[in-house]
């Protein structure tokens, strides 16, 4: 059983990136321009098809402090653009821009079970770099997130979206949790075999999460919904709290549940011990 380490405050940092975006642009707009409708996938817009020696990969759904997100198939958070125009069949971000925010290369797949905001496209840059869209809008990443479950790019000059992923969109009940070995032992971990922590700020049961805010961007909350690993007994029950903003939490014996932004692989376990008061979920084996 997990065990209450005590209120304990720690100090924790947002890291600061230093990558800077580029402005919008004639001050159009793309708000509300995801609208879900029936997904197609390897949809051409702007290009016809030729044959490539490149594989075409599946992209992912990542939890992040502003929900389940669209992410590449490394797990990096996928970006729109307002000040594109949709269905233009090209891109506003280039030079400068492109590189603070480079543009999702084709081909790619849709994950699986899982209903995109609108079909997948391609349009053709300057250069002839195929360039994936969605609902008729270009896609990028941001070179400001370093690891998967980051949206840092989120919300930039007001102008820069993530493409959120509807609960309902996502398959069945939820990815089962996954037990990690680590060098402190097996541990309770994600889907993708990241870390999961507790916080002893937290109070067992009471509904709500004591971290926000720069305490949530290091310490991203996870995403219901899941389910227990098969033939792992968990040290309580699971169970969901409503995070302002009504982000879903999961939690377990009461405690939400985090990863870290430190551990860039599965296995690690940097946040283990941190401010005294973050500490992994042990799995007896």
């Amino acid at each position: 059983m997990m065990r209450h380490s005590g209120w304990v405050a720690a100090a924790l940092i947002a890291v600061a990136l230093a990558v800077s975006a580029c402005g919008a642009g004639s001050g159009s707009s793309a708000g509300g321009a995801y609208g879900y409708g029936t997904q197609t996938t390897q949809a051409t817009q702007a290009a016809p098809s030729s044959p490539s020696s490149v594989s075409t990969v599946a992209l992912k759904t990542e939890t992040t402090r502003a929900g389940t997100v669209l992410a590449d198939n490394h797990g990096l958070t996928l970006y729109y653009y307002s000040a594109d125009k949709r269905g233009s069949g090209k891109s506003v971000c280039t030079g400068g821009c492109a590189t603070a925010w480079p543009p999702l290369a084709a081909p790619v797949k849709a994950p699986a079970g899982v209903r995109l905001p609108g079909p997948l496209g391609i349009i053709t840059r300057p250069g002839g770099l195929r360039q994936v869209t969605i609902n008729g809008l270009p896609i990028y990443l941001y070179a400001g997130d370093k690891a998967p479950g980051q949206e840092t790019g989120n919300g930039m000059a007001g102008s820069w979206h993530v493409i959120k992923i509807h609960a309902t969109a996502a398959a069945g009940r939820g990815a089962a949790l996954k037990v990690s070995h680590t060098r402190v032992g097996p541990v309770l971990a994600s889907s993708h075999g990241r870390t999961l922590y507790y916080y002893s700020a937290d109070k067992r049961h009471s509904g709500k999460s004591a971290c926000t805010g720069t305490c949530a961007t290091a310490w991203p909350p996870l995403a219901a919904p899941v389910k227990a690993p098969a033939g792992v007994r968990l040290p309580g029950k699971l169970g969901v709290i409503t995070r302002p903003g009504g982000l879903k939490q999961v939690t377990l014996n009461g405690y939400p549940l985090y990863f870290y932004i430190g551990d860039k692989t599965a296995g690690q376990v940097t946040g283990a011990g941190v401010g005294g008061a973050w500490h992994v979920i042990k799995i007896k084996a």
